[in-house]
């Protein structure tokens, strides 16, 4: 996790957590609100403040005023009911101004972003270095009252940062930050290497010697099972009576439901992240050990308002996890000294890597219009990606898909195992033996 502000370069950080016992729900539930309702008074006196300052009208005499971090930090030292740490009310400012900065950066690119407008009832908590002590095996978090300061057992060492926030399957969760000290590597040469990010085949890796896919139907078939499995409990929940009148709770057996599927969705959601994070760091570590330096993606920010193919497409095309996996290649790239680079992928999975032609692929594989090659369309994406980008280097740009980018045939080193290190290993044996994960080294000349 990597973390910077203006003008200061970006640290990594690691993060421990942990799920807070349901004894400290009451108090938690109060400095929440009091987190929350802060950000509400932040954000409301941000974008009043604008609205008076610009006008209705267009009007050159007036001057829009965006309020600063400083300046609201200085409106607002204390939240109005005294129950957080000073720079816990300042963490809430930082977040607030964070937020507005990253709409801001991506209306560049999408017109559809929106600036934070809502009001919060409750908000996460952050407790900076200046609150945080670990005394006799407690984890001891300053708040506005200073006599009674929020006390968790705590077995680890002392982190830089703490937030406390809401869980999406309930409940309430601690996050500990700590400041990674490990060295970064250095690249150990000067290679180009291309990646076609797939949904089937997460990954398609060229680095100018060999093709190596790297499989992501684990992940589709844990998304399917979690879509079947969903759908089964939102059936049993719509048959539940959800009304009720007010000051009673509704049926036991409703909120065992809801909390079932919550449970379900949060668990998928760990399993796919944590092999997200190990097949990135399989990549990038096979391509530091190729003497790699610049890693080219294929750029699919777009890609869910550009196709239609219907309902059950659609369906594995919102649960594909690019941007996910996109992040943790970023992430690792940085501590192999890598530079991540994303760069436009039209047509590079049509267009033939040897003769520079267009030609659509049927199937999993792309046949050469002249007949003579043939090779898996995700390699052919990822050979050309790595083309594309050697080529604007050069300042070639305009000669992508006219000339030949690649005059000989590439070797398809085989399918790398779908993890390293994953702990559901009888998922991962029955995966590879049903979908034949591992393939011999071959040319594709010739199958």
């Amino acid at each position: 996790m990597a973390i910077g502000k203006r003008g200061r370069a970006a640290r990594n950080y690691s993060v421990r957590k942990l799920t807070l016992p349901s004894i400290l729900k009451p108090r938690l539930d109060e400095l929440s609100a009091a987190s929350g309702a802060l950000y509400s008074q932040v954000l409301t006196t941000f974008w009043r403040t604008l609205r008076r300052s610009a006008g209705k009208r267009k009007d050159h005499r007036r001057r829009a005023v965006f309020l600063s971090s400083g300046t609201l930090q200085k409106l607002f030292p204390k939240d109005p009911a005294g129950l957080l740490h000073s720079h816990s009310c300042d963490a809430v400012v930082d977040a607030f101004i964070a937020s507005v900065d990253s709409a801001r950066i991506r209306k560049k690119t999408d017109p559809k972003a929106r600036f934070p407008r809502r009001r919060k009832q409750f908000f996460k908590v952050t407790f900076k270095s200046s609150a945080i002590r670990v005394r006799e095996g407690q984890l001891l978090l300053s708040t506005g009252d200073r006599t009674n300061p929020l006390a968790i057992a705590w077995a680890f060492d002392l982190p830089v940062n703490v937030e406390i926030g809401w869980r999406a399957c309930g409940g309430y969760e601690l996050r500990a930050m700590y400041l990674d000290t490990r060295p970064v590597q250095t690249p150990l040469g000067d290679g180009v290497a291309g990646i076609d990010i797939g949904e089937a085949r997460i990954a398609a890796v060229y680095d100018g010697q060999g093709v190596h896919l790297h499989s992501g139907r684990l992940i589709r078939a844990r998304n399917h099972y979690a879509n079947k499995h969903q759908a089964s409990l939102d059936a049993r929940i719509a048959r539940k009576k959800n009304g009720c009148p007010p000051g009673q709770r509704s049926s036991k057996r409703l909120r065992r439901l809801q909390r079932a599927r919550r449970t379900l969705r949060d668990r998928i959601k760990r399993q796919n992240r944590d092999q997200l994070r190990k097949q990135a760091r399989q990549v990038v570590s096979t391509l530091h050990e190729s003497r790699v330096q610049t890693i080219a993606v294929g750029d699919l920010g777009d890609i869910r308002n550009r196709i239609d193919y219907g309902p059950r497409a659609n369906q594995k095309l919102h649960a594909w996890m690019f941007g996910q996996f996109l992040t943790e290649l970023k992430a690792q790239g940085r501590k192999f000294g890598l530079k991540v680079i994303v760069i436009d992928e039209e047509f590079t999975s049509q267009t033939c890597p040897w003769t520079g032609q267009r030609r659509k692929p049927r199937g999993r594989h792309f046949v050469s219009p002249c007949g003579q090659h043939r090779m898996d369309r995700d390699g052919v994406g990822a050979v050309n990606i790595r083309a594309k980008y050697l080529e604007i280097q050069a300042g070639r740009g305009t000669a992508y898909g006219r000339t030949p980018s690649l005059p000989w045939t590439p070797v398809l080193v085989g399918m790398a195992p779908i993890t390293r290190g994953q702990r559901f290993r009888p998922q991962v044996s029955h995966a590879q033996s049903r979908r034949g994960a591992v393939y011999k080294t071959a040319r594709i000349s010739g199958l």
